[in-house]
């Protein structure tokens, strides 16, 4: 069986303030893999220890204790930092530069060889669909464009993992879409991708799975389909409620809102059968049963306790 992409075992990290000497505990025992082939989102408020975390992960700084793995491989080996591309999120590129110039530039640095470094690089311009625009300084280029060649860029390597810190930061719907196309694409042919992004309904439409974290604590982590399922509610109109059973409801945690002529009851998906047996036993009309599929947002949004990214 093949070891996980990226394994973080009961991960401690602290910093010390230079001249007050106070202890800031950033991450505390956070422990959690992601499967080669898959496409994560590591996600948590400001504050949470993402910046933290993904620096571990390149090897940019140490652990305190804990055990850290990026494709078999400690943090910083450079037989692992080979086979990752990574995209930061506060990037910038020589402006005076053509897409053609910066990848022939960061080839030479990453010391890749290749046959045929022209064929690469038209490649990899044709893969994030920049290849019509390769002659023209970067300068001139629109914020999504610069975002498709960063990751023409993490692409170069051809890497087996790829780190990508807010990719769609900053970009118009188009651009996002974009991105979020190319990284499905990216999916297809077996890359695994970490990312970490605000944008949560971007994160439900791409990822496999969902890392959340809060105050350097592991708050949740799943597959995300299984995860929003959980939450599974249904909603249940009917043309009156009786009293009593809406003071069992609402005791219960259900949402019962009361409207001219209806009743709208949120229900776990559970509890649907045993209420509309209840519902119909009363009398009650039962004019639609429709599932309400919790939402990524609403998840995230009670895990940290109304926290912002």
């Amino acid at each position: 069986m093949a070891s996980p992409a990226i394994e973080f075992a009961d991960v401690i990290k602290v910093y010390q303030r230079r001249f007050a000497g106070a202890k800031v505990p950033a991450l505390s025992s956070v422990s959690f893999e992601v499967a080669r082939g898959e496409v994560c989102a590591f996600l948590g408020p400001n504050g949470a220890g993402k910046t933290t975390s993904m620096s571990i992960l390149m090897g940019f700084i140490f652990p305190d204790q804990g055990h850290v793995r990026v494709l078999g491989y400690l943090p910083g080996d450079v037989r692992g930092k080979e086979r990752i591309g990574f995209l930061p999120e506060n990037f910038a590129f020589y402006r005076y530069f053509t897409a053609e110039k910066l990848l022939q530039f960061h080839l030479r640095l990453s010391g890749r060889k290749t046959a045929s470094p022209g064929a690469l690089i038209a490649e990899l311009l044709a893969k994030v669909k920049l290849d019509s625009y390769k002659g023209l300084k970067i300068g001139k280029y629109s914020r999504g464009m610069v975002q498709r060649l960063g990751i023409a860029q993490a692409l170069l390597g051809d890497p087996e993992l790829l780190v990508l810190d807010e990719p769609t930061s900053g970009l118009d719907p188009a651009g996002r879409k974009e991105v979020r196309d190319l990284i499905l694409a990216l999916r297809a042919e077996g890359r695994t991708i970490f990312l970490s992004s605000h944008i949560l309904s971007e994160v439900e439409q791409i990822c496999d799975r969902v890392i959340i974290i809060d105050r350097g604590r592991l708050v949740r982590a799943g597959a995300l389909q299984q995860m929003l399922a959980e939450g599974d509610r249904v909603e249940i109109i009917v043309d009156h409620l009786p009293e009593d059973i809406e003071l069992a409801l609402k005791e219960q945690g259900a949402s019962v809102d009361r409207e001219a002529n209806r009743v709208r009851i949120a229900i776990d998906t559970a509890r649907k059968r045993e209420l509309a047996e209840k519902l119909w036993a009363r009398g009650c009309d039962v004019i639609s049963l429709t599932p309400m599929k919790s939402s990524l947002e609403e998840m995230f949004l009670k895990l940290v306790g109304g926290g912002t990214e």
